[in-house]
């Protein structure tokens, strides 16, 4: 209920995750898609391109949302999709084996790791542990960076200048560099760090985007790309 009514406020972010996605260009027909829920936040135009989809998610409603919100177009494009009521990190391993030619996105699902886990040590290692799990695929990822509250921003033309998103070559996601996001958003309060900064190779280029999650809270979304050589 409360994606669907968010709509219109997450728009700008959805734009520029469909403007990642627009310039990533998956080397398979197929793929495999995890933590997608309804897909309030992917360009549909996108998952037309593939002729089958493996969708994965623990949510009950995720499949019949999904294909309320999808499903007509991937009709249109002959695209086969197929949902699977799983917890994709628990089981990645058996999938990646059992689709060995297909293409993997992350949909905003890495940064809620570690509310899951709750042990911050583990879910820096599992995360990190992806390079290794996922060597020699096609893969990518948007996720919580960073998130918190902030304060009322003074004039539209701030809310506008937030929406800029920022290309950054490092994954070393240091301390100063993590405040001065912060700051860019007139942060107040605490912020939460999503365990997220190690997710990508430190070479691979990647997209932050600023979300505006709820009326005075906001995270910032990593999105990256990662192609074998």
């Amino acid at each position: 209920m409360h994606a669907f009514q968010s709509q219109k406020r997450w728009q700008p972010t959805v734009a520029h995750i469909e403007y990642f996605l627009a310039r990533c260009k998956p080397r398979h027909t197929h793929l495999l898609l995890m933590g997608c829920s309804a897909g309030w936040m992917m360009p549909t135009q996108w998952l037309t391109q593939f002729t089958r989809i493996d969708a994965y998610d623990i949510d009950p409603l995720a499949q019949s949302l999904f294909n309320w919100r999808h499903g007509r177009a991937l009709r249109h494009s002959n695209t086969q999709i197929t949902h699977h009521r799983l917890d994709a990190m628990a089981h990645l391993p058996d999938i990646l084996t059992q689709h060995p030619q297909a293409s993997i996105w992350f949909d905003n699902m890495l940064g809620q790791h570690r509310y899951r886990i709750r042990d911050e040590a583990q879910v820096e290692k599992e995360l990190r542990a992806l390079n290794v799990t996922l060597e020699g695929r096609d893969w990518g990822s948007v996720h919580d960076l960073l998130s918190g509250p902030t304060q009322k921003l003074a004039k539209s033309s701030d809310l506008r200048a937030q929406s800029v998103c920022q290309n950054v070559y490092s994954q070393n996601i240091n301390t100063a560099y993590s405040q001065t996001l912060v700051q860019s958003l007139h942060a107040q309060g605490v912020w939460f760090d999503h365990l997220t900064s190690h997710v990508f190779a430190d070479d691979t280029p990647t997209l932050l985007i600023p979300w505006e999650f709820k009326p005075h809270y906001w995270h910032w979304l990593q999105a990256g790309w990662h192609s074998p050589a």
